[in-house]
């Protein structure tokens, strides 16, 4: 009997064995089957957007239609199928195509598409219109370094990582002695290792960094956390007038990449054999050539000034920050060519005033701890209004990564107006209404719109992209310059809004601000409603 049992058990464990491995194929050809249809998604979204700028409606809608059987559950191919109905005067089949998308992927963005249309303030780009160049659409800034995010690199230790983004990371040993670490809210890994110079930035019996050490390598998921009006391609020139050093492809056997180095940052970039960045994707490393060395030294305030409508650092920017508590605390300093500065503070409480000709004077808060550092601290400042402008600025933390700004309504014209990430720009006679200036995808934005007629009623809403269904723990903050007044009105999100995805701000009615700070009705609208 003995045996036989053991027989049977020996059985057993090769069935079980057997039934894993068949489990684990099934996956695997689950996770490559999913691969290959995003990819056939991709690509059919490319071929329909080409076949519409040439104006081939009728292939265009197949490619539109293939993307959605490979990819139902993506809101891009139902919106832009319904964009090439619309060209086409056939505005119910847009509105049909909506609807079935808005069922299946309950998307707060096709909603809206949707609403405007019924609405009448939703505005398709026709064909005989001026064809929008994305980079100069999307961007009125120049490609650049995102200073605030390299100020934190160099800077961050474990601890203000774990501030920033998150304080429950995923850590895995590599070895003794050596650490990756994902925080929740930072869409990179960092690497942490003892050296012989430095061999307490491990804790080797928590298995944890210490809290004062800092990562001597960075890998992004993505390039657009490096970089500021980054369209996801740029070419060899563009990385040359970033870097210090002398740019040039270098290949091996796994890639070709490029060396660009900026302070104590070495940043090597695959790309193409040319030394182009062709996707905002690529392989990456950042390598802290100071990290550690100087993580003793405290009371360090870096940050950057950046212009609201290009998302630009501003130069020669006076940054002043006045003590409440002792005066002799108080100190200023001016901003260097990429709109950066760095100085020593005290712990106080300071009010920071920002000015410089052709912007507005702002006014913010800082408050410095004791044996504290900071870095990537942004101040948002905006250009001088012209008469009858106005600007709505919207700022956030890391998270949710990307925030869109919708502004719609309608001039005392008649005029609709439907500005957001898709319809950058409202025209009515060959004047712009209102323009989507800045369109920020990696967090902390800003995230710009100007408003050229107050002659008319608007609202300004904000979308969780992402649709992360935690927008309302995260928050947000909305900047509106109007006429006539020294500060802007702030508007920060009332944490008792009930806040799903999307948030209602406020009503600009012919120039007056009526603050509403609320979630929509109907934000969480069901399947069945109508």
């Amino acid at each position: 009997m003995g045996e036989k049992q053991s027989k049977r058990k020996m059985w057993i464990v090769i069935g079980v064995g057997a039934l894993l491995l068949v489990i684990a194929a099934a996956a695997g050809i689950l996770a490559v089957s999913h691969m290959m249809s995003r990819q056939s998604y991709s690509e059919s979204i490319k071929t329909a957007e080409k076949y519409v700028q040439e104006g081939n409606f009728e292939q265009a809608i197949v490619s539109y239609q293939n993307a959605i059987e490979e990819m139902p559950e993506e809101e891009d191919g139902y919106m832009g199928l319904a964009d090439v109905y619309l060209q086409q005067d056939e505005t119910s089949s847009a509105k049909v195509i909506l609807k079935k998308g808005y069922l299946i992927t309950d998307s707060p963005k096709i909603r809206y598409m949707l609403d405007g249309i019924e609405d009448g303030t939703y505005q398709v780009r026709l064909i005989g219109d001026p064809k929008p160049e994305k980079e100069t659409m999307e961007y009125k800034g120049e490609f650049g370094w995102n200073v605030s995010f390299l100020q934190q690199l160099q800077n961050f230790s474990y601890q203000d990582f774990q501030t920033e983004y998150g304080s429950s990371p995923d850590i895995v040993e590599v070895s003794k002695g050596e650490l990756e670490v994902v925080h929740p809210d930072l869409a990179a890994t960092c690497y942490y290792s003892n050296t012989a110079e430095h061999d307490d930035i491990v804790d080797v019996n928590k298995d944890r960094p210490d809290e004062s050490g800092m990562p001597e390598k960075v890998t992004l998921d993505s390039l657009s956390l490096l970089f500021n009006n980054f369209s996801g391609s740029v070419t060899l020139d563009k990385l040359q007038k970033l870097s210090s050093t002398k740019v040039e492809p270098v290949k091996t056997k796994e890639r070709t990449y490029v060396e660009l180095t900026t302070g104590s940052l070495e940043i090597y970039i695959e790309t193409d054999e040319a030394g182009n960045i062709v996707s905002g994707d690529a392989w990456n490393e950042i390598i802290l050539t100071d990290a550690n060395k100087y993580r003793e030294k405290k009371g360090i305030v870096s940050g950057v000034v950046i212009d609201a409508v290009s998302g630009e650092g501003v130069p020669g920017a006076k940054v002043e920050f006045t003590a409440r508590q002792d005066a002799s605390h108080s100190d200023s300093v001016l901003t260097g060519s990429d709109g950066a500065f760095s100085l020593e503070l005290d712990a106080d409480q300071y009010d920071v005033t920002v000015t410089i000709d052709g912007y507005l004077e702002e006014e913010f808060e800082l408050e410095v701890e004791e044996n504290k550092n900071y870095s990537g601290e942004q101040f948002v400042i905006s250009p001088a209004l012209a008469e009858g402008t106005a600007r709505i600025v919207l700022e956030w933390g890391s998270e949710p990564r990307d925030l869109d700004s919708y502004l719609r309504g309608r001039t005392d014209e008649g005029d609709s107006v439907f500005v957001n990430y898709r319809n950058k720009r409202s025209t009515a006679g060959g004047e712009t209404i209102a323009e989507l200036d800045v369109d920020d995808r990696s967090g902390y934005g800003p995230e710009t719109i100007t408003l050229y007629d107050l002659n008319g009623v608007y609202t300004f809403t904000v979308v969780d992209f992402l649709a992360t269904g935690r927008f309302q723990d995260y928050g947000a903050t909305v900047k509106v310059y109007l006429p006539g007044q020294s500060q802007p009105e702030v508007i920060t999100m009332d944490p008792n809004a009930g806040v799903n995805i999307v948030w209602e701000v406020f009503e600009i009615d012919h120039g007056e601000l009526n603050i509403l700070n609320r979630a929509p009705a109907n934000e969480n609208l069901g399947h069945d409603s109508k």
